[in-house]
């Protein structure tokens, strides 16, 4: 953990302002890998469940953007003449931007480049107040429905059989799962040089895959104008289809076309009205990248809200009974082997979300009372109880716009007028509890005590909050941020200043009739896709709402691979077989990658190395 702390952290932490990536999964597979090669080179051996706090931690800690990222890009924004052009009552928004998100422009932090000074004091202070209050609650929620979803209401997580396969094979070394780890690795290893490294030696004109996608938009504009149509190319964005039901990665597939591809064509050449915004500001040669960018905005915003507000009305309703049964066993619960007990996690929880709220109130007037306490408190619980039933039954993720989409419609609704109200929410939990409470699973398959993963988690937040404050600092030291340096931020960080800017002066509009619009439709489709399933049909209702908020580059992807899983594989290697070697070969194959990532990201450091010095 601390050799990902000294030597991964740093590296991502580049990456994130450079490219906008990390080398999470390089921290994961490369450590694991490492210390296995050398225990046995000593005469030793790791241990399973030491194998599964590496595995499980490492990439956290290796991957991880510490929230000083966004310190830089406060500065940033304050010192950017935009932020005088966009105006509340008269006065600058910058001049809303408090002393606990950034120093005031005058502060000579910003032009000595440095976190280290005595004007960043406060906003490190009460951003890691939130951050402390955060962690205190979404471990509580995490270990609460951990007991709930694995101990008393067993579900399948499909995603711990690959965490769990991986463990097994470097464990145990058995040579036919070897074997076929070693095959996949290999792939992984070709296919990502590929994709990553041969850009990497020879430039970007070199690039043999388009990377993260195959754009078709060019092709399809005349038929199809707006619409987002293309093929991801980094497989670990997509390979975990091969694990899930093609009633679910289809259903996914249709909801994305419904929107991205239908829906951004329709609202262009026949329904101009729904969205004249897009329809005016839509042009012929736009890629992917901005369609989606423009189209977010200007199109779906507020009927994504609805969405976000209609699934939840459904998933609360389809789950209405499970949870009465969930929460009448967590009344009864006396804790699970070597957990805490229910009333002391729930204790942690309430106050620290409590607390959260508060803090918020304090420091954000204007924002309605009820709204810090109701997010904090209810929609924490809410969101963690759902978000790990999803993940454990079906493996889906929510997305983090299913939360701060809510937020900012009522933002938007209420009588707010500052920066800080849109841009920063109070500790909302419930985001990490599906990933815990599968690693969870996985501890319980590795035979680790839970308890050991959940204190790695704490020191893991520890040596990311002491030491990413160290490297952000160091890198912001070296160079300007954004430069041509760190590149990535060059172009994206305007996009989020023009976003945050029309937000807070209520320049993009949040259109009420659309909420109500998503809300019906996210209501209806859901009900008639549960009647069509039960009648013998493969769709799933869940899927089908989420995925309109997925682009077809992935769901295309993931539908192809779960079908390749379901049909192919099983016909060349037999049913019995590819089922108990598929997580080896996903596990494989993300290894394969994440090596080269590593080798990569290696070489990316020291080409770059002396770009910065004046001679």
């Amino acid at each position: 953990m601390i050799m990902a702390a000294l030597i991964f952290l740093p590296a991502s932490i580049y990456l994130w302002f450079a490219v906008g990536s990390s080398v999470s999964v390089a921290a994961t597979y490369v450590t694991a890998i490492l210390f296995t090669a050398l225990a046995r080179i000593y005469g030793g051996r790791l241990s399973k469940q030491e194998l599964f706090i590496i595995y499980s931690i490492v990439g956290g800690i290796g991957g991880a953007m510490p929230l000083y990222y966004w310190f830089i890009y406060r500065s940033y924004y304050v010192n950017l003449p935009l932020s005088l052009e966009f105006k509340l009552g008269g006065t600058p928004l910058r001049d809303y931007v408090p002393t606990w998100m950034s120093p005031p422009v005058s502060s000579a932090a910003h032009q000595l480049r440095t976190l280290l000074h005595p004007d960043w004091l406060f906003a490190i202070a009460v951003n890691l107040a939130f951050s402390i209050l955060g962690l205190a609650a979404e471990l509580s929620l995490s270990i609460v429905f951990s007991y709930l979803y694995i101990e008393e209401e067993p579900l399948p997580f499909p995603f711990a059989q690959i965490d769990t396969a991986m463990i097994n094979t470097l464990d145990e070394r058995k040579p036919q799962d070897l074997l076929y780890f070693i095959a996949s690795l290999s792939m992984g290893a070709i296919y990502g040089m590929l994709l990553y490294l041969v850009p990497l030696l020879a430039g970007q004109q070199a690039q043999l895959i388009p990377y993260p996608w195959v754009d078709f938009t060019q092709y399809t504009q005349t038929n199809l104008p707006g619409a987002v149509i293309g093929i991801a190319t980094d497989p670990l964005s997509f390979l975990y289809g091969m694990v899930l039901p093609p009633s679910l990665t289809g259903s996914l597939f249709v909801g994305s076309l419904i929107s991205w591809v239908f829906g951004n064509t329709l609202t262009i050449t026949t329904f101009k009205d729904f969205s004249p915004e897009w329809a005016q500001e839509y042009t012929p040669g736009m890629n992917i990248f901005l369609i989606i960018q423009r189209a977010g905005l200007k199109l779906w915003l507020s009927l994504f809200i609805g969405l976000s507000f209609g699934m939840s009305i459904y998933l609360f309703l389809l789950s209405l009974r499970k949870i009465v049964r969930a929460l009448s066993k967590l009344s009864k619960m006396k804790g699970g082997p070597g957990f805490p007990s229910p009333k002391l996690l729930l204790s942690v929880y309430l106050i620290s979300s409590a607390l959260s709220a508060l803090l918020y109130i304090w420091l954000v007037p204007g924002v309605p009372v009820w709204l810090p306490l109701v997010v904090s408190i209810g929609m924490s619980f809410a969101l963690g109880s759902v978000a790990a039933r999803l993940y454990g039954e079906l493996g889906i993720l929510l997305s983090a716009d299913f939360i701060y989409n809510m937020w900012k419609s009522t933002i938007y609704y209420s009588p707010y007028q500052g920066y800080a109200g849109w841009i920063f929410t109070p500790a909302i939990a419930g985001f990490s509890t599906p990933y815990w409470v599968n690693a969870t699973r996985v501890a319980y398959n590795t035979k680790t005590r839970p308890m050991d993963f959940y204190k790695a988690q704490i020191i893991s937040f520890i040596l990311i909050a002491t030491f990413g404050l160290l490297f952000t600092d160091f890198f912001w030291r070296i160079a300007p941020i954004p430069s041509f340096v760190y590149p990535y931020v060059m172009g994206i960080w305007p996009n989020y200043a023009v976003s945050d800017s029309l937000f807070a002066t209520r320049q993009i509009a949040i259109k009420i009739d659309q909420i109500f619009m998503g809300m019906g439709i996210a209501i209806i489709w859901g009900v008639i896709a549960t009647v069509i399933s039960k009648a013998g049909i493969p769709l799933s209702p869940i899927g089908l709402i989420g995925g309109m908020y997925s682009i077809p580059p992935y769901t295309i992807m993931v539908f192809i691979m779960s079908l390749i899983g379901k049909y192919l594989m099983p016909r060349l290697m037999g049913p019995e077989k590819w089922n108990a070697m598929r997580g080896i070969v996903l596990a494989g194959f993300s290894a394969g990658m994440g090596v080269v990532v590593a080798i990569g990201t290696t070489i990316t450091l020291i080409s770059k190395a002396s770009w910065i010095w004046p001679w």
